[in-house]
Parts: C-alpha cells; sequence; structure tokens
C-alpha cells in the first residue's frame, strides 16, 4: 500500500519567495528520511518552494485564471511530501509519527489510489490507458537504471585513475566478490577488495586514463549486468597500457542505490601457444 505524508507547515504560506529551513532542522530530516530508506519503504519525496514563488489556476465558468503567489484566504498549504510504501494506514501513521516536526508542522497521511481500488466500469474505462502509462513508466525506468549503471562505471573509472581508494571501495556491496587478472582467483568482501586495490595502484603511473569500448548495461528489477572492454591509456612503455581486458560487472540496487556485487576482469588467450591476447586485433 502506498501512502503520501503531506507535510504542513503553519504560517508557510506567508514565507517569502526563497525561504528556507534551518540547517538545524535540515540535518533531523535528513536523519528521519535516512531511517525511511534504510527501512527500505520511501519510494521518492520532495520538499516544496514556498506559495509565493508559485501560482494557482482556478476555473471559473471553465474558464482558466490564474493568481500569482497564493491567495489572502489561504490557510494551509503543502510544504513537501514522501511517498512511501507499506503494509497498512497503522504502519504509515507511525512512520509519520517518527518525523522530527515542530509544533508548528502538521503530517496529513494519506493513501494512494491503486487501480484495483476502482469498480470493475472504472476500471475498464481507465484500463487502456493504465497499462499505456504503466508500459511508460517502466521503460522509463529502465531507462533511468541503465544510466545509472553507466554513471556507476564512469565514475568508478575515474576513481581508479585519480587512486581514490575510498571512492572506488564506495562503489562494492559489502559480499562482493572480484575476479581479477592476476590473482588470488577471486577476492571475497570489501576488505580483502580494498587491500587488493591498494597493492596493485602503487604500479600505474601517475598520470593515466581509460578507454572503453561496446559498454552494454541489461537491467532486470533491483539486478543489472554490464559488460565492456577496456585499456588504460597513458605510457605507452608502461605494461598496463599494453593490453586491452574484458570486464564484466553484476550490480544490485540496496536502498535505491546500484552497487557492485561481483566484477570480472578478464584477459583472452590463444590456445595454440597459451598467451595472453593483448590487442583487439586478431
Amino acid at each position: 500500500m502506498r501512502f503520501m505524508l503531506l507535510m504542513i507547515p503553519r504560517g508557510y504560506e506567508n514565507a517569502a519567495p526563497g525561504a528556507m529551513p534551518d540547517a538545524k532542522a535540515v540535518e533531523a530530516m535528513m536523519k528521519y528520511n535516512e531511517s525511511l530508506q534504510q527501512a527500505g519503504v520511501l519510494i521518492t519525496l520532495e520538499g516544496l518552494h514556498p506559495p509565493s514563488m508559485g501560482a494557482r489556476v482556478t476555473f471559473s465558468e471553465g474558464k482558466p485564471e490564474v493568481t500569482e503567489g497564493v491567495s489572502s484566504d489561504v490557510k494551509e498549504v503543502l510544504g513537501g511530501y514522501w511517498m512511501i510504501q507499506v503494509n497498512s494506514k497503522e504502519e504509515a501513521i507511525e512512520w509519520a509519527s517518527r518525523c522530527p516536526a515542530s509544533g508548528n508542522e502538521t503530517i496529513e497521511v494519506r493513501q494512494v489510489q491503486e487501480f484495483e481500488d476502482f469498480p470493475e466500469d472504472v476500471q475498464e474505462a481507465s484500463a487502456e490507458f493504465t497499462e499505456s502509462f504503466s508500459n511508460t513508466a517502466t521503460e522509463n525506468t529502465h531507462t533511468t537504471h541503465e544510466a545509472q549503471i553507466h554513471q556507476l562505471i564512469t565514475d568508478q573509472q575515474h576513481a581508479i585513475c585519480t587512486k581514490d581508494v575510498d571512492q572506488i571501495m564506495s562503489r562494492y556491496a559489502d559480499g562482493a566478490i572480484l575476479f581479477d587478472v592476476k590473482p588470488p582467483f577471486q577476492t571475497k568482501g570489501k576488505e580483502a577488495i580494498r587491500q587488493l586495490w591498494k597493492d596493485c595502484l602503487p604500479y600505474f603511473p601517475d598520470s593515466f586514463g581509460m578507454e572503453t569500448r561496446d559498454l552494454t548495461v541489461t537491467v532486470n528489477g533491483d539486478l543489472a549486468a554490464a559488460h565492456w572492454l577496456f585499456h588504460f591509456t597513458g605510457e605507452e612503455d608502461h605494461p598496463a597500457m599494453q593490453m586491452w581486458m574484458r570486464a564484466t560487472t553484476v550490480c544490485q540496487r540496496h536502498q535505491s542505490e546500484w552497487q557492485i556485487l561481483h566484477e570480472h576482469i578478464s584477459v583472452p588467450f590463444s590456445p595454440e601457444n597459451s598467451q595472453a591476447v593483448l590487442t583487439l586485433n586478431p
């Protein structure tokens, strides 16, 4: 069941354009938002600028009339919202009750209307649009997730090129497994992977880059797989710059964030002489 927790701050209808909450209030709210995320119930959240920066459109005899800001007779306005998914109204109320709100703030708890909630005749009338919208939303979600995986790989490569071990490790899941081009055959867990990076990065030049080709990403729910070819660029006579490698990464989405669950780096070899094939040319 989806619920919206609507934040209604008293006096916000009179707030000046650009008004913002103080830093302490924001810090407390971020901790609350993090608890929602960690519990896996948070879908999305947004804060809204004051009504003085917006407008209202009313309809008199079917004709739209626009009023800048907010009318003087308005007593309550929306300051922001959370969209959560929980098992009951009671659970939604419990989450709303945990919010570090002030005495001037009220949270209204409203359940989202699901397609199945409507009578059969209403469902039939809206079925075509609902199906079309659902398909579009699914496609958009896939596109967004694919873009996030592309960005994760780009950010990871940048962290490698700058030899920033903390940034490299920030993208691995706790139980990640790495199959590298050099022994051991597999490295399990973030601490072992961190040590592997710390051991190998000093052997790279002070300045180098990475070239990537044929990056392909496939997303299915909370799992994604990506594969590509790459090589390091920089000092031409450096051993690491003289080989193309294959990379395969399996990512898992955890609390709306993609993490590397499995990573496999390899170099093909020739069966004729058991030697590594370092170039893209046959």
